[in-house]
């Protein structure tokens, strides 16, 4: 959860006088990007996109789920009154959804229980954009913000690209934040944005560009504020309401308004000419970016990484079910893990006797591939030492050898 600090860069921006109206969505259409992840928000969440338990390992799952609906084709996340509290000696209740999660998470003030590690979308740079619309007053704050992948305990820096709350800016400022946390290449910055309207309104938009160098905060397609720094790795989205999260306030019990943070859409965007991939050890990505989805298809055979019942895995027909639509994530030491989007269903994993699953959601050696160019496509190497290439049957079986680098080891990225 976002949290006020202590800081060393402090800052506040101001703007022009009020807008009486909503502002109207941007086009999906961003000249000079790519969309490369999305969420409408008309009447579902995408269950490729979101987790809707907020940093579950802190607290039972039952305090960790999120309580939201939609209206107007928007997704409301609101506190309830007979909603428990995210901890049992503590009065804070969240609804939140996030694209990452891990065991620890975040923070590591509290332990519950352990969860798989699962990323459904980490990107590292690029242009991300919220319109919403915050309700939050006295004791309530809303926030949109990053967490690092935390690969390393460094990978832990915090981007707030809107956290209001009125107990500490009022109904007309919000804050735009980097906060440091264990990552001490950077520095730790508070900025108060006062962009000249009430926040509690109308929906307005909000947008964050993201570079190596630089983080630049939009707000209605204005440039408002710029943070001289940046994390330089992959980190996960949270949307979220809290109430009594100790440093807003406390709720006036008699304030009858509805604690809601509405969000019309979430859409994330990458350079029309591509980010440019991290290279890994043995030579290349071929273009394979970390966050995005991919259908995986064997060039050999022509069939596609398919993901059945009870862990197996086959090369067949393409289809339109998420069953054969892959995350591409890279690791910290430069090797991948490829998770399917399927609820329940995570990564592709080497067994003995040349067998390859997908998995429960371990993540080690034998869930994780080295990527290589090859003519067509890519080949995929397993990281245990006595494990070689995935490849596909002429029978449909998806398959581990020794080191033998055919045609029927090399893997097309079609890119979702």
């Amino acid at each position: 959860m976002p949290l006020v600090a202590a800081a060393v860069i402090v800052g506040v921006k101001t703007a022009g006088p009020a807008q009486a109206a909503d502002v109207p969505p941007n086009p999906i259409e961003k000249p000079g990007w790519t969309l490369e992840r999305n969420d409408e928000f008309n009447g579902s969440l995408d269950s490729s996109l979101w987790i809707t338990n907020y940093l579950e390992s802190r607290t039972p799952e039952s305090r960790s789920r999120a309580r939201y609906h939609f209206r107007d084709n928007a997704l409301v996340l609101r506190i309830d009154d007979d909603q428990p509290t995210y901890y049992s000696d503590n009065p804070m209740k969240v609804s939140s959804i996030q694209t990452g999660q891990r065991t620890g998470l975040h923070k590591g003030d509290r332990f519950d229980h352990n969860i798989p590690t699962l990323f459904k979308y980490a990107p590292q740079y690029g242009y991300f954009e919220i319109r919403a619309k915050s309700s939050a007053r006295h004791g309530v704050h809303t926030a949109w913000w990053t967490v690092g992948k935390q690969d390393t305990n460094s990978q832990h820096a915090e981007i707030d690209m809107l956290e209001h709350g009125e107990g500490r800016r009022g109904l007309n400022c919000f804050y735009f934040n980097l906060h440091k946390w264990f990552d001490n290449t950077l520095p730790e910055t508070i900025n108060t944005i006062c962009p000249g309207f009430n926040v509690t309104t109308d929906f307005h938009i909000y947008g964050l560009e993201w570079t190596p160098t630089q983080l630049k905060l939009y707000v209605d397609n204005v440039l408002r504020h710029t943070i001289n720094a940046a994390p330089r790795y992959p980190s996960a989205f949270l949307l979220g309401i809290y109430e009594n999260a100790g440093w807003n306030g406390t709720v006036n019990p008699r304030d009858t308004q509805p604690k809601e943070f509405i969000v019309d859409y979430f859409r994330a965007y990458q350079k029309a000419d591509g980010p440019t991939p991290t290279p890994t050890p043995t030579g290349g990505t071929g273009g394979l970016v970390s966050g995005a989805t991919y259908k995986i298809k064997n060039v050999a055979s022509g069939g596609y990484l398919d993901s059945d019942a009870n862990g197996v895995l086959s090369v067949a027909s393409v289809n339109a079910y998420d069953d054969q639509d892959w995350v591409a994530s890279q690791q910290s030491n430069g090797s991948w893990t490829f998770r399917n989007v399927r609820s329940g269903r995570y990564y592709v994993d080497t067994e003995s006797n040349n067998a390859v699953v997908w998995n429960d959601g371990y993540v080690g050696p034998d869930s994780q591939w080295r990527v290589e160019p090859a003519a067509g496509g890519l080949r995929l190497d397993n990281d245990r030492s006595d494990r070689g290439y995935l490849y596909g049957t002429s029978a449909g079986q998806v398959r581990w050898n020794t080191g033998s680098a055919d045609a029927s080891t090399v893997w097309a990225f079609e890119r979702k």
